[in-house]
């Protein structure tokens, strides 16, 4: 943990640079009062900011700028959140109970909404069923230490993945583990597989494993529709104004799959998630913040909304709309159902 005056400095550099986006010197620390120390102490403490990794200082400039352990600090210890108004939070209400349950419009219209809430771009994938569940598995011996590892879903999807064995099975002994593991894991989603399972042999632990990876691939693939909006409030921020970065960002979101990754992230997960700058997945989207949430029916239908923008995110304002367009649409869902 920071000093409490280390910590106001993080704050005072980090809410600056976020309407700014200019580099923070210490004499605009140095002009908020509620910090009473002399502007060489000011600088002093961020030369240790800077030295602990919570603030960078660009070659061009006298001023600093937060990294992204700065922000995630930010994040967790200092951000204020900005609830929505009463008003906000009717005229929200009132534009989802104008469309009918049509998925598709009914996504359209979260997007527009956060888009618009927090000035940003925003991702809303379609509901879709929860977590996977193991039906059974087959193991098949291939070779000596190579089997073919078969999974038949709930849902009737099957998986498959050539495995390399710790040491040589034949059929008769892969048969008898995939019996006795399939008693164990039918019916189990990913996250109970990886936490129920216990194993007690190394080729047990491979299998495990593999089932493990195959349904998490299984889980990130439900999320191939999603709707992404205000992508122009992203791409006209400073930070893309390098014609380069600009392009990786583009072909990313083109290409889905890492969106496809960061949504599926929240599949496991109640409440917000914050992935800030180099925590994202794909290098291409390092300058760029990621807040999502669950929405949906856990174990029947569920789906991630969110925003993108750069790590220069008004966070106290995005993660509170976040949340309450989620939850919105969870109720919503819950009243559908009846």
């Amino acid at each position: 943990m920071l000093s409490e005056r280390r910590a106001s400095i993080l704050g005072i550099v980090v809410r600056e640079y976020i309407v700014t986006a200019a580099p923070v010197g210490s004499e605009t620390v140095s002009k908020r009062r509620e910090l009473g120390v002399s502007a060489a102490t000011i600088r002093n403490e961020m030369a240790d900011l800077e030295h602990e990794g919570y603030i960078w200082h660009p070659h061009t400039s006298a001023g600093r700028v937060p990294s992204d352990k700065g922000y995630r600090y930010f994040v967790e210890h200092l951000m204020g959140e900005s609830d929505l108004t009463p008003s906000e939070q009717r005229t929200i209400l009132h534009q989802f109970h104008q469309v009918e349950f049509d998925p598709e419009e009914w996504v359209r219209l979260a997007c527009a909404v956060l888009s618009r809430s927090v000035r940003n771009a925003a991702i809303v994938s379609l509901p879709v069923a929860s977590e996977c569940r193991i039906k059974h598995f087959q193991i098949i011996s291939v070779h000596d230490t190579l089997a073919l590892l078969v999974l038949v879903l709930q849902d009737g999807t099957i998986r498959q993945q050539m495995v390399s064995l710790p040491e040589p099975a034949v059929q008769e002994e892969l048969t008898t583990l995939a019996n006795r593991l399939n008693t164990i894991v039918a019916g189990l989603t990913t996250s109970q597989v990886e936490h129920r399972v216990l194993t007690s042999s190394p080729l047990e632990a491979l299998v495990v494993e593999s089932l493990t990876r195959l349904m998490e691939a299984a889980d990130r693939a439900n999320f191939t529709e999603f709707y992404l909006d205000g992508l122009r409030n992203v791409l006209s921020q400073p930070e893309f104004a390098n014609s380069k970065k600009l392009q990786r960002l583009l072909e990313v979101l083109e290409d889905k799959r890492s969106l496809q990754l960061i949504l599926s992230q929240v599949l496991r997960d109640d409440g917000i998630k914050v992935i800030i700058g180099s925590e994202n997945p794909d290098d291409a989207m390092h300058d760029c913040t990621v807040v999502l949430a669950r929405y949906g029916l856990a174990g029947e239908a569920v789906g991630a909304a969110g925003i993108l923008g750069p790590t220069r995110l008004e966070y106290g304002r995005a993660i509170p709309v976040v949340r309450y367009v989620a939850n919105l649409m969870s109720e919503i869902m819950r009243e559908i159902r009846g």
